[in-house]
């Protein structure tokens, strides 16, 4: 489902800016964009509070980090994190055997090496992660109300579903009697003098054919009952979206079983209908959670 919440969070030296948006997506995913380098341990933490609350869809995460003009600001090496990086960078330098020196321009390009003594005393991290979650709440708030709007549409087309196949069930006596017909007619031409050298095998296959044909009284009783299923898991909480679409699935094989065995134009035009609904619900599941 698509969603959007954004939070400011500001502090003495610096301003957070935090917009989320979900997009609808088959699968779940979770892109995060900073106005600058973050440590990798706080996009983590990010996406386990996203994990929390998202199950399912493309998750966008904008990240605005603003600071603000102070002349008297001073700015403080870490030399702690530069060690540690100069370190490293020798025994990379050392194991692959590279000949360019080490400058002091690659621990610059290093986050943290250099802070102002503000962001120091500003947590900034907790910054960011109050901006996630005043806009994830924005977010979740945005979601329930288009989930809302699926649900009443996918009631409205599983009531049209419900008329069709009680259609078909009242439809079925006739279909029957006219079934019944059609296999006196062929036991007649298996009968008739020009089929004579035709063996009992024979017969009893093709009149078993023509009888299972006209049956579809066993896929209206599966089809019914996962539309019950359906109609049991819309009411459910939490995520629905991948069980739901495992019931059309079902759903979609037994009217399409239904349409391949009956003789009946006015059944034929009702799976018409059901398969046309079917996939209108189908469109909206892929919008669910």
């Amino acid at each position: 489902m698509t969603g959007y919440g954004e939070k400011l969070v500001r502090g003495e030296g610096t301003d957070i800016f935090v917009q989320i948006k979900t997009l609808n997506h088959r699968f779940f995913q979770i892109d995060i964009f900073p106005s600058e380098d973050i440590p990798w341990s706080w996009e983590k933490k990010i996406e386990e509070k996203i994990k929390k609350k998202i199950h399912r869809g493309k998750v966008l995460v904008n990240l605005k980090i603003s600071k603000k003009e102070n002349k008297s600001l001073k700015i403080k090496p870490n030399f702690d994190l530069a060690a540690s990086y100069l370190k490293g960078l020798k025994e990379l330098q050392k194991k692959l055997n590279i000949k360019e020196q080490i400058k002091l321009s690659h621990l610059l390009s290093i986050p943290g090496i250099l802070r102002s003594e503000e962001e120091q005393e500003e947590n900034i991290e907790t910054m960011i992660q109050e901006g996630i979650d005043r806009a994830l709440e924005q977010v979740i708030k945005t979601r329930q109300r288009e989930g809302e709007k699926h649900l009443e549409n996918i009631l409205k087309y599983v009531k049209k579903i419900k008329t069709s196949i009680k259609y078909i069930e009242m439809e079925i006596p006739s279909a029957q009697k006219k079934y019944r017909e059609k296999i006196r007619e062929e036991i007649g031409n298996l009968l008739s003098e020009e089929n004579y050298s035709i063996s009992p095998n024979q017969i009893a296959s093709k009149l078993s054919l023509v009888i299972n044909k006209g049956d579809i009284e066993e896929e209206i009783v599966r089809f019914n009952s996962h539309l019950t299923q359906l109609n049991k898991t819309l009411k459910q909480k939490g995520p629905i979206g991948k069980k739901l679409g495992f019931i059309l699935q079902e759903l979609q094989r037994e009217v399409t079983t239904i349409g391949a065995k009956s003789l009946s134009f006015s059944i034929s035009e009702q799976v018409v209908k059901i398969k046309d609904n079917l996939e209108k619900i189908r469109e909206q599941v892929y919008n669910i959670e």
